[in-house]
């Protein structure tokens, strides 16, 4: 019962599942441009169409306009666009779809027709597939058996440039913040230092400034937590409802030690685990 269930989700068609309102960019747009796109939608990535065919020239995500170090005002889109890994088509099933972002680690795939752009299907529109369609069945499963444990953390006194350099090590677009008692007291994101207006932060360690930017100035302190024994349907509802990217995971209310991190790829994988 369980994996039929779970395949009749994996074999839905991706198109019919993604956001059609994701806004888009042009390869003439200048970088400030893109930065005020994503500032105000909280977009991850932006297809960058040209303005004249519209045909489809690649991804620009929310690392590509951080690392950007040019302050011309003739520095467009096209400076920095990359071509995808890979696409997908308007046919290809939620598994087909999961298997190959898992594959390149990504959390953005454009669907294209030929060069048409036709959408961009995201991590967060699977989790919403299920968060809509198993609520039942994520109410049973626990977080402890789907975090990463023991995540990185940063501390709220570190240079926002050394963070910088962890998000661009490891892959990560946000981190989980503690104080010196190691209690959980905020979260930092890519997405926080765009809004922000943090920028050319690769160039703040090469500058030996005295008074770097800290993780306090540019961080966020509301933060929604999660424990071990909290359910996946607990964790997918801030994810879903407020297009969180991550959620920490705390041993205890008291303590808030931060024992792990949930993610949409982690909640996107009970489609594919087991299968």
């Amino acid at each position: 019962m369980q994996k039929s269930f779970l395949y009749e989700i994996g074999n839905t068609k991706v198109f019919t599942i993604i956001d059609k309102t994701r806004p888009i960019a042009y390869s003439d747009d200048s970088i400030a441009t893109l930065r005020k796109i994503i500032r105000t939608t909280g977009a991850r990535a932006l297809p960058i169409l040209d303005r004249n065919s519209g045909e489809f020239l690649g991804i620009i995500n929310r690392s590509d306009v951080l690392i950007v170090s040019s302050t011309k005002t003739n520095a467009t889109s096209s400076s920095i666009v990359k071509e995808p890994l890979i696409e997908i088509n308007e046919n290809n099933t939620v598994f087909e779809a999961l298997n190959l972002m898992f594959k390149y680690d990504l959390w953005e795939v454009p669907i294209l027709d030929e060069k048409k752009y036709m959408g961009l299907l995201s991590i967060s529109d699977i989790v919403r597939l299920l968060f809509n369609k198993a609520k039942d069945y994520l109410k049973n499963l626990s977080v402890e058996n789907y975090m990463t444990k023991d995540p990185i953390t940063v501390n709220i006194d570190d240079p926002i440039s050394k963070i910088w350099k962890k998000m661009m090590e490891y892959k990560y677009a946000g981190f989980p913040v503690i104080n010196d008692k190691e209690k959980l007291v905020g979260i930092i994101t890519q997405f926080d230092l765009i809004k922000k207006g943090y920028t050319r932060i690769h160039l703040e360690s090469e500058s030996g400034i005295t008074n770097p930017t800290k993780v306090k100035d540019a961080m966020t302190y509301t933060v929604i937590y999660g424990y071990p024994w909290s359910t996946l349907y607990e964790i997918a509802i801030p994810i879903v409802k407020k297009d969180y990217g991550r959620i920490p995971i705390v041993s205890s209310e008291n303590d808030k030690k931060v024992v792990g991190i949930i993610d949409r790829e982690d909640i996107a994988k009970v489609i594919t685990r087991g299968e």
